[in-house]
């Protein structure tokens, strides 16, 4: 046998591989241990106590968040409270869905009280999209829906869609929310029907004090009917109020009186301040469009 031979079978000591007919022992293959059922259930255990801590740290964390935010929003500082609310429902988990719920009905709550009615609408709309058992929830879903035309109502009101706000915001009132007198009457008022717009002001006025929202209304019902002393006794009243519910409304009403005694400058500076504060305001816009042409050159 050659030495490349003998080197290729170093291991066969005594030549036997070299017999014909001998089959070389084969290598016995290691069997693979199947998964047993307790392998199984053990990885599953490490699999849900991981998502189970990881939910006890998410909710641990949102709740605190939510805490800080409930406070600011029962102090009044709705924006402070949004942010912290926007932090708390993020990320939207479908475990917690009845725990991000209700931050979103504070977050909506928020909304309404800083006048961003198209966006407590959309807090609204996500409410009922992340409901999970819509038919465990119905009664719910009932008030997160009635919720939402109350917003829309007033979102229409506030882009001076008249006609589609009263729609919903009657209805809202028949139901029981009394807040929305004024609201009413004043959608009445713009649409022309004086006799209602009294009917439901006269009813606001057994039930409250006059306030910022109701000096503004009666301001611009004396200007339209051209007693600009009183419009603007009841301008001065509006703004000393205390609340600012009708701060716009009294701005816009301040814009009008000076225009109609022709202090033309006065009026356009009342309108820069007006578009600076309200911005997507087109009857702002307008007004400050026309009083920019009407200037003196002094003023100017």
């Amino acid at each position: 046998m050659s030495r490349r031979r003998r080197k290729q079978n170093k291991y066969d000591m005594y030549g036997i591989y070299e017999i014909p007919n001998y089959n070389k022992p084969k290598k016995k293959k290691k069997k693979k241990k199947r998964a047993t059922l307790s392998g199984v259930i053990r990885l599953l255990i490490i699999v849900f106590s991981f998502i189970f801590v990881v939910y006890a740290v998410l909710f641990g964390v949102k709740y605190t968040m939510k805490k800080k935010a409930v406070s600011l929003y029962d102090e009044g500082d709705y924006q402070g409270a949004l942010d912290l609310f926007g932090e708390a429902v993020s990320p939207s988990l479908p475990l917690l869905a009845d725990f991000d719920n209700d931050i979103r009905l504070y977050m909506a709550d928020c909304y309404i009280n800083i006048g961003e009615y198209g966006l407590a609408c959309k807090e609204y709309g996500k409410i009922k999209l992340w409901t999970a058992d819509k038919k465990k929830n119905e009664t719910f879903l009932e008030d997160v829906s009635k919720k939402e035309d109350i917003a829309n109502g007033l979102y229409l009101y506030d882009e001076g869609d008249y006609e589609q706000a009263l729609d919903k915001l009657l209805k809202a009132y028949e139901d029981g929310n009394t807040d929305l007198v004024l609201y009413v009457g004043s959608c009445y008022g713009q649409l022309g029907e004086a006799g209602k717009m009294q009917q439901y002001y006269d009813a606001f006025m057994s039930m409250h004090e006059m306030n910022s929202f109701m000096y503004a209304q009666y301001a611009a019902i004396a200007l339209d009917e051209n007693e600009l002393d009183k419009a603007l006794e009841y301008i001065e009243k509006g703004k000393q109020s205390d609340d600012k519910m009708g701060e716009r409304e009294l701005m816009y009403d301040e814009i009008v009186y000076y225009e109609k005694i022709k202090d033309y400058n006065t009026a356009f500076e009342k309108s820069k301040e007006f578009i600076e504060a309200y911005p997507n305001d087109e009857d702002g816009q307008n007004e400050y469009n026309i009083l920019y042409t009407r200037q003196t050159n002094d003023a100017k």
